[in-house]
């Protein structure tokens, strides 16, 4: 489904896009779209409230942020929404929201993300946007300062990944009790069974300290815990430090007990499908924890309990981020999983962009959340969507309402222009993409480099712009369902439809300059 897009006509700039080519991998390549007056691909706003700005600690972080990247700065009095009109005047490539951490709670991450797709008339998200914040203000400017890119080779996870992508993997299996599996940097491969919860938590410790690039949890935890998978043991936080307890109920250490020691090596953190774990509800919590002295720089996950067994919000943003390791950053990814979800209600309901999901200080629950979707008048079964063992999992009705409960809860935090990617792969990927522009013409040619992993894919594929664009006309290759905006293109279903060895689309689009600063 290909919606119809009332894209910005005004700012137009007379310089001509110059002919270029963007290869999977040659990010340095972004910079050839640039205007030379106001490179969109820098352009960047940063957003805090006049009651965190007026904090001398706090102000700090937004003045610093302002600096580091020649940011415009937007203060707003009250609602988040009173900053819209100046942001959507910027219409910027990234923007950071500054906040203290009681301040950052389920509702705003909410309005985060709803103000973050009504900045132009399209439904997409028009901003690459991340919330900083921390346990205090020393804690946030430490992820504001993040600057050397990392690329991603070691992970800690206790969900099984593809081992293949990291050249250091190690995980505690959510599919067999107990199980582990440590892949080495030397390529050799060890793997057991724990015969308890102590063993579990004692080796997710012990490879913490060895300083991965990615920790990823999958089992069930909330704001203040990260589970280990069937329940056997759990990591807490508890005045900002990380015990590791083999028994689930304990709550406090007793006192001989001590804090694993902090892994503060550069690292992202995503929480799958393990509670709330991305909700910051207060300063003491698995984000403000993970993001002070233990290192990352940025983290996405749930600020509510995931919808039973779906999880698309931060799954989706690690299958993006897969597929063509290297290609996207780990904000880039988080971005486009945003637009796949967006066009996912669409083609289901496109009354759905409208609604919002009922959060108040407290979290929702499933019936409260399929009361919200039948008094908004969706299209949608909802004893399917209720429905979460065999074919009812993939029905349409609950995939929509999988889809709604991620949408606005899904919260991302650091510095949106930080560089995070995963290893290249030593062999070539599947696909390679390219842009080809001459004049307002523009060709999106992809590579297919192996036939079945191609036909395998359910990721969407395309190209972040770095100039935007305006007055777009799509001349080929809808049936790829692309969606072409001012700042990006995506195709939905980049498959071969036959025969065919490249997918090719293309579109007439004219340059749109970004406007002033103020």
């Amino acid at each position: 489904m290909l919606l119809k897009l009332h894209l910005l006509s005004h700012f137009r700039t007379a310089l001509p896009v110059v002919a270029t080519l963007l290869a999977v991998g040659c990010a340095k390549n972004y910079s050839l779209l640039d205007p030379a007056n106001k490179p969109y691909a820098n352009s960047y706003a940063v957003v805090v409230s006049k009651t965190t700005h007026e904090r001398p600690d706090w102000r700090e972080i937004a003045e610093f942020l302002v600096n580091k990247h020649a940011a415009t700065l937007i203060v707003h009095d009250g609602a988040l929404t009173n900053a819209k009109e100046r942001l959507a005047r910027l219409m910027p490539r990234y923007t950071a929201f500054v906040t203290h951490p009681e301040e950052c709670g389920r509702a705003y991450i909410a309005e985060v993300n709803r103000l973050t797709r009504q900045l132009d008339d399209d439904p997409w998200l028009d901003t690459l946007w991340g919330v900083i914040t921390g346990k205090d203000a020393t804690g946030a400017l430490r992820l504001a300062r993040a600057s050397t890119p990392l690329e991603v080779s070691r992970v800690l996870t206790t969900t099984e990944l593809n081992p293949s992508l990291y050249n250091e993997y190690f995980h505690i299996s959510d599919r067999s009790s107990g199980t582990w599996l440590w892949k080495k940097t030397d390529g050799t491969i060890e793997h057991g069974r724990h015969k308890d919860g102590r063993e579990d938590v004692d080796t997710w410790g012990r490879h913490f300290l060895m300083m991965p690039d990615l920790v990823v949890t999958g089992a069930r935890g909330d704001e203040s815990c990260a589970g280990m998978p069937f329940n056997r043991g759990t990591i807490r936080v508890i005045d900002g430090k990380f015990y590791a307890f083999a028994d689930t109920r304990q709550l406090r250490p007793a006192e001989e007990e001590k804090p694993l020691p902090e892994s503060p090596n550069p690292k992202i953190y995503l929480p799958l499908e393990s509670g709330p774990a991305g909700h910051v509800n207060g300063p003491d919590c698995m984000v403000t924890a993970m993001t002070g002295a233990n290192g990352a720089n940025q983290a996405a996950g749930q600020t509510v309990d995931p919808y039973p067994w779906f999880g698309r919000g931060s799954r989706g943003v690690l299958d993006v981020w897969q597929t063509l390791p290297g290609r996207h950053t780990f904000s880039e990814s988080f971005f486009i999983n945003q637009q796949w979800m967006l066009h996912d209600i669409a083609a289901l309901d496109p009354n759905g962009l409208a609604y919002k999901i009922k959060l108040g200080a407290g979290s929702v629950d499933t019936s409260g959340h399929i009361r919200g979707m039948i008094e908004a008048g969706l299209k949608f079964d909802p004893r399917n969507a209720l429905k979460h063992g065999g074919n009812g999992r993939k029905s349409p009705d609950r995939q929509l309402a999988g889809l709604l409960w991620d949408m606005d809860t899904v919260a991302f935090y650091g510095d949106p222009a930080w560089r995070a990617t995963l290893t290249p792969p030593q062999k070539n990927s599947f696909l390679a993409t390219s842009l080809l522009s001459h004049g307002n013409r523009h060709t999106l040619k992809i590579e297919i480099r192996d036939r079945a992993a191609a036909i395998q894919n359910t990721t969407p594929i395309g190209i972040l712009f770095t100039h935007r664009l305006q007055n777009i006309e799509i001349l080929s290759g809808r049936e790829y369902s692309p969606i072409i905006t001012d700042n990006f293109i995506l195709l939905f279903k980049p498959r071969p439809k036959g025969a065919e060895n490249e997918i090719i689309v293309e579109f007439s689009a004219e340059p749109l300059c970004t406007p002033p600063s103020n």
